[in-house]
């Protein structure tokens, strides 16, 4: 089954009612790959290698064709996995886990290739859309307070600054000709 667009969301969280720590995001045009199996790839995830049991988390899919006018589909995944206990060589094994994932996934894309690159205003406007996805917080009222170009791996690396005080991090990259965010995370203010 082809979908016009698929996203796939990783959130590791310390419960599922809290916002999460850090969230990895993929958009891809003409995915091709049946619904099950990447809930299996999903599901892989949870399993840190070492361990008993998975990671606590949720799986959830949805999806949807249109046919009123322009046809088009979509296909949306999200893992949300617990980060409670993770020390950070978990962290960075899930981390490799997840860019290993993806990078499988994007292959499952119709015609993937790293396209020109896109102006950091661009760039910007995607990493503050995906911040308000998936925190409380309004595009518009986040500060750039750093900002770094990877020119080599077509990748820009953000930080922001909310009044509340809380900090929030981007990494965006190119996929398609178009920017993608592939990782934000958040800092609590410390009290």
């Amino acid at each position: 089954m082809e979908y016009i667009t698929a996203t796939f969301i990783v959130k590791l969280t310390d419960h599922p009612t809290s916002e999460p720590d850090e969230v990895w995001v993929l958009s891809l045009d003409s995915f091709e790959m049946p619904a099950d199996d990447v809930i299996k790839e999903l599901e892989a995830l949870t399993w840190l290698r070492g361990t008993e049991y998975p990671a606590m988390s949720h799986i959830s899919s949805r999806q949807a064709i249109t046919n009123w006018g322009a046809s088009s589909s979509f296909m949306e995944f999200i893992l949300e996995m617990s980060s409670n206990g993770m020390g950070g060589i978990a962290t960075v094994v899930v981390s490799e886990a997840v860019k290993a994932l993806y990078s499988k996934l994007r292959e499952r894309s119709q015609g993937d290739h790293w396209g020109d690159a896109v102006s950091e205003e661009t760039a910007i406007a995607v990493a503050k859309q995906r911040i308000a996805s998936q925190y409380s917080v309004e595009g518009d009222s986040l500060t750039l307070s750093r900002s770094e170009t990877d020119a080599e791996n077509r990748r820009f690396h953000f930080a922001f600054s909310h009044p509340d005080g809380r900090s929030f991090g981007a990494e965006v990259g190119l996929l398609k000709d178009a920017p993608t965010c592939m990782r934000i995370w958040r800092q609590v203010a410390p009290e």
